[in-house]
């Protein structure tokens, strides 16, 4: 038995029976594909957290994975030196999989000016260094978000003001539905139109093909956080009355529409993830 309180841990499990639980690590370890030698029992037994973990192509060495940290550092969406220490720095450290923070799919898809992109080339080689970095110094993969910022978008940089519009150079914004992210602060987002839905999911597959180019190992689709994806899931934003509002069926539209084209442009061989908020944690959202 586990509990989140942790009275009962998998290590407090250890002290209350460790033959039990080294015989658990051992055959989850042989289900994972741990390396035999690994697995001789005058060896310690190996908890699940450092076993493989292999989905399609890519195995992981491990199953600690580096979550995206949106670091608002980069210049006309380009990442630079600092991008290349800082995930770097995360591969070197022993971890299976590094994912880089929220990278937009237009200029139009950020949160702030200094979000990372992938809508030209000189993201993408930008990318590439960095990539090829983390595969030449160690055994780590790399993984590559792609999201689009929707109601959340035009803001200033966290140090300058979490969340409030920018000062100058504002661009136009898009929801599921009619928006105002912070009542009375955030500029209005208007509904996304079929054409802009459109224009949308291309921008998704065409930084998806970028993202293949510079070498990523596994893909992940933004569907969180309450930018415009997730804006479509919750019906606490997503207010349409045409066949992308209303039911769970048809919220789920346009981001599996999204999600299905990305899949087909994105390496058969790699995998690919969505990242979701489960819980809207107010009265009338999503559990």
């Amino acid at each position: 038995m586990l509990t989140r309180s942790q009275r009962i841990s998998h290590e407090n499990l250890r002290l209350r029976d460790k033959g039990w639980l080294e015989g658990y690590e051992r055959w989850f370890a042989r289900k994972a594909g741990m390396d035999p030698d690994r697995m001789s029992p005058a060896l310690p037994a190996v908890p699940p957290m450092f076993t493989p973990y292999r989905v399609r192509s890519v195995t992981l060495k491990n199953r600690v994975v580096v979550s995206p940290m949106a670091q608002y550092s980069c210049v006309d969406g380009v990442p630079g030196d600092y991008h290349l220490v800082h995930l770097g720095a995360r591969a070197l450290g022993g971890a299976g999989l590094v994912v880089a923070e929220m990278t937009c799919t237009s200029a139009d898809g950020r949160i702030t000016p200094g979000c990372p992109g992938l809508w030209n080339t000189q993201q993408r080689d930008a990318w590439k260094r960095i990539v090829d970095f983390v595969h030449a110094n160690g055994d780590a993969k790399i993984a590559m978000q792609l999201g689009h910022a929707g109601p959340k978008g035009s803001t200033r940089v966290p140090w300058e003001g979490e969340d409030l519009p920018l000062v100058e150079g504002n661009w136009p914004l898009v929801s599921a539905s009619p928006q105002q992210y912070l009542d009375g602060i955030s500029a209005w987002a208007r509904a996304a139109t079929r054409e802009d839905m459109d224009r949308i999911r291309e921008d998704f597959v065409a930084a998806t093909r970028r993202a293949a180019q510079a070498g990523f190992d596994w893909l992940e689709l933004h569907c969180a956080h309450g930018y415009l994806l997730s804006a479509f899931l919750s019906p606490l934003t997503n207010q349409r009355s045409d066949a992308y509002g209303g039911a769970l069926e048809n919220r789920l539209r346009f981001p599996l529409e999204v999600f299905r084209a990305m899949r087909e442009a994105w390496p058969a061989d790699r995998p690919m993830s969505v990242r979701l908020s489960a819980h809207d944690w107010v009265p009338g959202g999503n559990t």
